[in-house]
């Protein structure tokens, strides 16, 4: 059996929930990494399935896996418990969903590509449950302070920004009380994460290849579930977006307007997945909150990337909550009829 008793070059950290189905396979996807000096940290967010049991004995089995346990409170506070669990000497840090699979040799690829980098992007895969596969990653590239004008809105619109898997990170860049750490939602706080590094970091590497795959499983919906607090970090995600782009000195940047957009229409579309809670009536308040907000008004006036964008966005300036959700409530519909036309949508750069 493998231990890590002094610290590990790398440290993967994998929030679990009621995971016992799939977690095993995707602890097996990081301790069977040709890279064999890691440690994986799964933080059992209050499971009641047996998952906790599960990871012990996957301890015994190989040490390299160290079991934590909190109390429920979402992924974020999960995800900040393993960055609080880092051993004094750990180097890089890597996250992975408990449903999910690294690449054999994704941790390899990940270091050799480093070179220094306080930020490693590389590219990831979409399965969904009927056999569709998206993948994403854009070219090989080492960005600077001075590069990342041009490069912070085209790599948020290629869709590598919304995700904190995928990536490999510096561990002084979070260790620490000045560490970086994740905010208290239950969406959204991967992107803001990635915002906080990308504002540390001296060096950012992008990876071309697809070193990590996200699986959506039988039954799960393309439409994300409702959150109450989804409007909210829409908002606080766009000032942030904006404000890096004022740093980096890239502007208005049309990409940046796109994906706030996008972030509307999800917020929107979420009111018709069967999680939503919220009667006929507090619906069309919220519609109608969505619409009178500066930001929106503001933010989605061009936001351009085609013609469903436009229409949408029209459709949003208009200023009718009945015409809104109808609009919204087609787009949902539509995620249940044609999931890979959905998908190709959602997902477009």
């Amino acid at each position: 059996m493998e231990e890590t008793k002094t610290a590990p070059k790398v440290a993967v950290i994998m929030p679990a929930y009621n995971a016992r189905a799939t977690v095993e396979a995707a602890a097996e996807s990081v301790l069977g990494q040709s890279f064999r000096d890691l440690e994986l940290l799964v933080v059992d967010d209050g499971s009641t399935d047996g998952t906790g049991a599960l990871l012990d004995r996957l301890a015994e089995k190989d040490g390299r896996l160290r079991p934590l346990r909190v109390e429920n409170g979402g992924p974020a506070l999960a995800r900040n418990r393993g960055l609080e669990a880092l051993k004094p000497g750990t180097e890089y840090v890597l996250f992975i969903d408990a449903d999910d699979a690294l690449a054999p040799d994704a941790v390899a690829y990940a270091l050799a590509g480093a070179e220094g980098a306080d930020l490693v992007f590389f590219g990831y895969t979409i399965l969904d449950a009927r056999g569709g596969r998206r993948d994403y990653g854009e070219p090989e590239q080492s960005l600077g302070p001075a590069d990342l004008g041009e490069a912070f809105p085209r790599l948020y619109k290629a869709n590598l920004l919304n995700q904190v898997w995928a990536k490999l990170f510096r561990a002084e860049l979070l260790r620490g009380a000045d560490g970086i750490r994740f905010q208290d939602y239950r969406w959204g706080e991967d992107r803001l994460f990635i915002f906080d590094c990308l504002e540390r970091s001296a060096k950012v590497r992008v990876l071309p290849e697809s070193k990590y795959c996200y699986v959506m499983r039988p039954g799960e919906s393309l439409i994300t579930k409702y959150y109450g607090k989804k409007f909210q970090v829409c908002l606080e995600a766009d000032r942030r977006a904006e404000a890096l782009a004022e740093r980096f000195g890239a502007g208005e940047a049309p990409a940046l307007r796109y994906m706030f957009a996008k972030s509307v229409f999800s917020c929107l579309t979420t009111l018709y997945s069967p999680s939503c809670p919220l009667t006929g009536r507090e619906k069309r308040a919220f519609a109608r909150q969505v619409m009178r907000e500066e930001r929106v008004r503001r933010r989605c006036r061009e936001a351009g990337s085609g013609l469903p964008t436009a229409v949408l966005c029209a459709v949003l300036r208009a200023g009718s909550p009945g015409l809104t959700l109808a609009a919204f409530r087609l787009v949902a519909l539509a995620g249940e009829l044609s999931p890979r036309l959905f998908m190709a949508l959602k997902h477009r750069k």
